[in-house]
């Protein structure tokens, strides 16, 4: 922000100072009764003045005062207004061929009423423009209109006390360089008013013609002046240097009217696309700029008739009138004084005397016709025909005027009743019982229809900050503590409470469609629905608590059943954890094929790729799926395992996407599935083979478009979840069966895992089982106990079927069952029928899928297995580590039972 500089004062100082030394000089001025100009031709004589005692009259010409030639008019004003009060000059003066003298007593000069009434005028100006500085200092349009009153303000005093000014240099100069600069800084004001970033290219070029056309016409009444005191000085006889100097003043009096049409179509042009506070201050400078155009106007055939008496006696009330309309119009438009109520006159009283004055001589007209129609036709015989037919027409007219007249008061009082009409609306509107919301959208929607206001919005108190409650076009959703601003050209109506005092909301209106301003009947009339607002919304709280009661019992019950729900959610994620929770478990062993699995884990999870694991069961493809969840960025999310091989096949879906609450019958609740509970983590489908071929493209959708749709519903869950899904089985064979989807299978095989048997790797046998002694003994609740070396010997000659999950289940077995310090191979008691690994032909089984071979290996696996336990399928599935209904499904896929 421009800081406040003392300097500014200087130049108003200076103006005022100058019109107070004007003031004086006028005052010291002799009074002699006539004023007379170039070539000494007598202007004016003042009617009994001493002038015109002394038998001096207009139109003589003088030749000599004190018996001395005059060689020029500044020859004569230096020789006569020089002279001191009670001298006696003595002119020689001619008319028509004959001479005479005239001898005139010069009197004190008389108050100098031009003078102080120029005074006046230049203080109002200076204070206004000091104002506008002082109270505006970063507004450019105030400093031009203070720059233009001290301009014009020394213009003004000069010229009306100019005929007394040719005897002080300084005076008279200062003058004349307030007169020529005057009208370009005023032009220059009314090109850019209001003021714009960027001037258009029109109003730079008339600047600089304006501000050239003065330096030049100045330049050239200068030159004028230096030509006047050189022939006064040297005795050269006649006025050709003041005629340039009068030629000069004429001109610039000429171009005044050219430069304020020039502003005046400026504005014009403005004013079409402006709005608001700029339309309006610009409507006041026209109406202002047009009224101090007329004087002006008027004084242009009166100084052509008689320039020499313009210039001394008849200009006085042309400039006092530009002077008082100008200094309003610039100064109520750049000070913004109560523009609404200035542009409400304008627009209603103008339009409705002109219109008014219209419609009068209309009627006069019509009146004035039927008399001279009725005394044509009857003949001129008195004056009863001419006031019969005056009579008649007044009749026939009377509805017309008054239908006019009605007319007229809607068009310039139509604001007034469209707000009375939308006052009542309101009230009616306003007096309805309803909620807070539904009162506040009424309201400011009704308010925004009378007014017709672009935007508008209702701010209600709630602690500090003042909230919104409903808002017509763009607003803020809340408001600091505090008196709320009003938007640009708009208004901040205060709803107050009449009861209390207080205001508990706020209106805030926008600026209005038409671009006008809101008058103080705008505002009174606000204010009367802001009353009835604040009852309304008294009475609507009142009536919105007691429909809170109610629902806030309803949005209990409610959120009793969601935090229900959520708690089994959490227990669910919870159990889960725990269930996943490898306790420190990894992968051990130190054989080639483990630390190869090992980087690949490493490699693989660094990514979010999706993962399909193969392997024979009981190799640990849940383990493989946990430690790839916990090496991922997403081992601080849920972890969630589906064993698709344990669910029944009527409530997997619900199982697996989850379910809304009614869905079906027993579905008491929402419950989300497995699926959305590890947002943001890992999905760990076991036995992904066994996942039904109905619900694969529901399946297949979450892996592509990331979203999941509960059982009951049509709305999408958005999830980011990772898949990693594991099976045992050939999974081509089934795509080739159309058992199982291809683009599912390829979604699922992005990485493709192959977790090794126990058989493979039994160099990580004596490790894998010291590692998982310990976890046996404690869920046993025993005593951990070393393996014996027969105990090793016979567990490296074992073909495990079960891979690890058979090898924990014999060593707990063990741990219950051994007597002694440590485990023998008695203790292990593993089945001597178990044969051990067939031998492989590389060349047979590099010729053949993978898959193919996974699925022979567990089909011996399966076989081994039910003829150790002698056909019992709980003892085959006990030994081979899996839940016996697993079991059992694996041999029917393999055709053995």
């Amino acid at each position: 922000m421009r800081r406040r500089s003392p300097w500014v004062v200087v130049p108003a100082a200076l103006s005022l100072a100058y019109a107070i030394a004007v003031v004086i000089a006028a005052w010291h001025a002799p009074d002699k009764g006539f004023h007379a100009f170039t070539g000494q031709r007598v202007i004016h004589v003042e009617v009994a003045g001493v002038a015109a005692v002394a038998g001096l009259r207009e139109g003589d010409v003088i030749v000599a005062v004190d018996d001395r030639p005059i060689a020029s008019t500044l020859d004569y004003a230096f020789r006569v207004l020089r002279r001191q009060p009670g001298e006696t000059v003595k002119l020689a003066v001619t008319r028509e061929g004959a001479t005479r003298e005239v001898s005139i007593p010069l009197g004190a000069s008389p108050p100098p009423w031009s003078a102080l009434v120029a005074t006046a005028l230049s203080i109002a100006m200076i204070v206004l423009g000091l104002i506008a500085r002082i109270g505006r200092p970063d507004d450019v349009d105030a400093r031009r209109f203070f720059r233009a009153t001290v301009f014009y303000a020394a213009v003004y005093v000069g010229a009306l006390s100019w005929p007394r000014l040719i005897v002080h240099p300084v005076l008279g100069i200062t003058f004349l360089v307030a007169l020529f600069a005057a009208p370009a800084v005023s032009l220059d004001l009314s090109l850019d008013f209001p003021h714009r970033a960027i001037a258009s290219t029109a109003a730079r070029r008339w600047r600089r013609f304006a501000y050239s056309l003065a330096a030049l016409l100045g330049a050239t009444c200068l030159v004028g002046l230096v030509i006047a005191i050189v022939d006064y000085q040297t005795g050269v006889r006649g006025d050709r240097g003041l005629n340039i100097v009068v030629a000069c003043v004429a001109a610039q009096c000429a171009v005044i009217p050219l430069f304020a049409a020039i502003g005046l179509v400026t504005q014009v042009r403005a004013h079409r696309v402006a709005g608001g506070a700029l339309r309006a201050q610009l409507r006041w400078l026209l109406f202002g700029h047009g009224l101090s155009a007329l004087p002006i106007l008027a004084s242009i055939p009166t100084a052509f008739a008689d320039v020499d008496r313009f210039l001394i006696v008849r200009y006085q009330p042309f400039v006092i009138a530009v002077a008082i309309l100008w200094s309003l119009g610039y100064g109520l438009a750049v000070m913004r004084i109560r523009l609404a109520d200035v542009d409400a006159l304008i627009r209603s009283s103008l339009g409705y005397a002109v219109t008014t004055g219209a419609a009068i001589l209309v009627y006069l007209g019509v009146v004035l016709a039927a008399g001279w129609l009725t005394g044509t036709l009857v003949g001129d015989t008195g004056p009863l025909p001419h006031l019969v037919a005056g009579v008649a027409a007044a009749i026939v007219f009377g509805p017309i005027k008054s239908a006019s007249t009605a007319w007229l008061d809607r068009r310039f009082f139509r604001d007034r009743r469209h707000y009375t009409a939308a006052l009542r609306r309101a009230g009616e509107s306003l007096a309805l019982l309803r909620e807070p919301s539904d009162l506040a959208r009424e309201a400011v929607e009704q308010i925004v229809d009378a007014v017709r206001a672009e935007r508008a919005a209702l701010y209600i108190k709630h602690g500090e900050l003042w909230v919104l409650a409903h808002a017509v076009g763009d607003a803020d959703a809340a408001l600091p503590a505090g008196t709320p601003a009003p938007p640009p050209d708009g208004l901040a109506v205060p709803v107050t409470d009449a009861r209390t005092g207080s205001d508990p909301a706020w209106l805030l209106l926008g600026r209005r469609k038409s671009g006008d301003l809101y008058s103080s009947d705008d505002r009174d009339l606000l204010a009367a629905i802001a009353s009835q607002l604040a009852i309304a919304l008294a009475n609507a709280r009142a009536f919105g608590e007691i429909k809170d009661l109610s629902r806030t019992l309803e949005e209990h019950n409610q959120e009793i059943r969601e935090l229900r729900d959520k708690l089994e959610d959490e227990n669910r994620i919870l159990r889960k954890r725990a269930d996943a929770a490898t306790e420190g478990a990894t992968l051990v062993g130190d054989s080639k094929i483990i630390r190869e699995l090992r980087k690949t884990i490493d490699r693989v999870a660094a990514s979010d790729a999706s993962v399909l694991l193969l392997g024979e069961s009981g190799t640990g493809k849940g383990l493989t799926a946990r430690m790839l969840h916990a090496s991922s960025a997403r081992a601080a999310h849920p972890f969630m395992q589906v064993d698709c091989g344990a669910i029944a096949a009527s409530v997997f879906e619900s199982e697996l996407f989850g379910h809304e609450r009614g869905a079906f019958t027993g579905a008491t609740r929402t419950r989300r599935g497995p699926i959305e509970l590890a947002h943001g983590g890992t999905l760990f489908l076991d036995e992904i083979g066994e996942l039904p071929l109905e619900l694969q493209p529901k399946l297949l959708r979450v892996i592509e478009d990331r979203v999941v749709v509960r059982v009951g519903s049509t709305e999408p869950v958005s999830v980011d979840v990772r898949i990693i899904a594991a099976t045992n089985r050939n999974l081509e064979d089934m795509v080739a069966k159309g058992q199982f989807r291809e683009d599912l299978y390829f979604r699922l095989k992005v990485v493709e895992i192959v977790v090794p048997p126990l058989r493979g790797r039994r160099a990580d046998l004596h490790a894998l089982a010291e590692s998982l002694l310990p976890r046996a003994a404690r869920r046993c609740g025993q005593d951990g106990k070393p393996l014996a070396d027969d105990a090793l010997a016979r567990m490296t000659a074992y073909a495990w079927p079960g891979n690890v999950r058979e090898l924990e289940n014999v060593l707990e077995r063990a741990l219950v069952l051994a007597e002694g310090p440590s485990i023998t191979a008695a203790d292990l008691d593993l089945p001597d029928r178990v044969a051990p690994p067939e031998p492989v032909e590389h060349e047979v089984e590099a010729s053949r899928p993978h898959e193919v071979v996974m699925d022979d290996i567990e089909r011996r696996r399966l076989s081994a297995a039910l003829a150790a336990a002698e056909g019992n399928q709980s003892h085959a599935a006990k030994a081979l580590g899996m839940p016996r209904t697993t079991f059992i499904n694996k041999l029917r896929r393999h055709g053995l039972l």
